[in-house]
């Protein structure tokens, strides 16, 4: 975000991800991570606390994730390992390439 605020805007940028991690945050949109119509999407509610635990934690904090009710089992596995087959992709891509070209989940 630039810091004159009255001259910013948004702007669509290109990013590079592989190809799993694509497909990882496709599928979790599907899931309904995000909700909303075009141009009124958010966050889904639930994922809140979530993602304000998760930002403690990369400010150095500390957090307790307590699941209260388990989700499908085949649909965590499911999850679990696009999530496994996404860092081993951006692992390959990232020694082929020699540097650091890509992120993962």
């Amino acid at each position: 975000m630039q810091a004159d605020h009255d001259t910013w805007a948004p702007r669509r940028v290109d990013v590079p991800l592989a190809s799993a991690v694509n497909d990882y945050l496709l599928r979790i949109q599907q899931l309904g991570a995000v909700e909303g119509p075009g141009g009124a999407v958010g966050l889904n509610p639930a994922l809140e606390p979530v993602l304000e635990a998760l930002h403690h934690l990369l400010a150095g904090g500390e957090v307790e994730v307590r699941v209260t009710r388990r989700g499908h089992a085949s649909l965590v596995h499911e999850l679990r390992q696009r999530v496994e087959d996404a860092t081993r992709e951006v692992n390959l891509l990232q020694q082929v390439a020699g540097s650091s070209l890509t992120t993962t989940v």
